[in-house]
């Protein structure tokens, strides 16, 4: 880790975290990187009790931040837009300590005393076998001490929570009362999208056996493939609610469901950090790294020697391996996760 004070050749140390006091932590452009690094934010912020933390967030992933405990400030900032930007929205404010997850140069044209940047341990960690998260605590662990158990973290309110039961039992589900599972079919990059028909047989087959309510989320870009996942599974006890709910509502839903199916997203994250039962569908992607953690999990995917998926946005093989997955394995993981609830 290369850590470059503004002044002088002082150091920063783990002893000397108490005179940390004004920290700004420059965030990443997803929602689920930075679930990812949310246990790396919550190590910085238990060794510097007394600090106040401001934190810097893409636009795609402002909802990361929204009434989060652990920021006293929120900045959004499109990288795209240039230094210069990001300068302007923190109006020149001087800091204790920069930390940089985006590995870039920005911290060193803003005014701090210390910064802590990537660009060594980048090189030379091991990043195919081990856990993002675990990763990205581990560079941090020399300055902020260890940390006992890597959890994913996002927190509700006990009020907000009481508001979004009643939006809703709005739409026929109560989140204290109802037994259900939450489907996530949908994906950015497409060619991680398991097959509507197999999600559909799949949750059919949960219904018949286990006599539950199925919510299928996602988002807006995602209405049509969630309704017509809907329309295939044809039953009464299927709601889909793709772009209908805001991200925090959707962390309320999911801390309340029996399990996940889901293939690899963001969403996939904020199941962990809500302590849900995940079934992660992988084709292209590594799930070692960037998999379920910190919750019951099972992750399914191919057994072809290009797994795990180095170039997961290129394939010479258009990405059959999402084709791997089938039907029993999803209701054989079902069975095994909901048996042990």
């Amino acid at each position: 880790m290369i850590m470059i004070p503004k002044f002088g050749l002082k150091r920063f140390s783990i002893n000397k975290t108490k005179n940390i006091i004004n920290i700004l932590i420059i965030g990443l452009s997803s929602i689920g990187d930075n679930l990812l690094i949310s246990p790396s934010i919550r190590l910085i912020k238990d060794c510097c009790e007394n600090s106040s933390i401001d934190f810097v967030v893409g636009p795609r992933a402002a909802a990361f931040a929204e009434k989060n405990p652990l920021f006293s400030n929120t900045y959004i900032w499109d990288k795209k837009t240039g230094v210069k930007t990001l300068i302007k929205i923190i109006e020149n404010r001087k800091y204790d300590l920069i930390v940089d997850f985006r590995n870039s140069l920005t911290p060193f044209f803003l005014n701090a005393e210390c910064r802590l940047t990537f660009f060594v341990k980048e090189l030379f960690s091991r990043k195919s076998s081990i856990h993002e998260a675990e990763r990205t605590v581990r560079f941090l662990e020399p300055y902020f001490g260890k940390m006992e158990s890597v959890e994913l973290y996002f927190p509700l309110y006990e009020a907000e929570i009481d508001e979004y039961k009643k939006v809703f039992e709005r739409t026929g589900i109560s989140l204290d009362l109802d037994n259900f599972i939450v489907l996530n079919p949908g994906a950015a990059f497409e060619k991680k999208r398991w097959d509507k028909d197999r999600f559909a047989e799949v949750a059919r087959a949960i219904i018949s056996k286990y006599g539950v309510k199925v919510i299928i989320v996602g988002s807006s870009n995602e209405i049509d493939l969630a309704g017509e996942i809907a329309a295939k599974i044809h039953d009464e006890r299927v709601f889909s609610l793709a772009g209908q709910i805001s991200f925090r509502q959707l962390a309320c839903l999911l801390s309340k469901s029996k399990l996940l199916i889901t293939n690899d997203t963001g969403t996939m994250h904020l199941a962990s950090a809500m302590k849900c039962p995940v079934i992660a569908i992988f084709g292209p992607g590594n799930p070692l790294r960037y998999g379920p953690i910190g919750t019951k999990s099972i992750v399914l995917h191919t057994e072809r020697k290009c797994f795990p998926c180095r170039l997961e946005a290129r394939c010479n093989k258009n990405f059959i391996c999402m084709n791997d997955v089938k039907v029993q394995d999803v209701i054989s993981a079902v069975d095994n996760l909901l048996k042990t609830r």
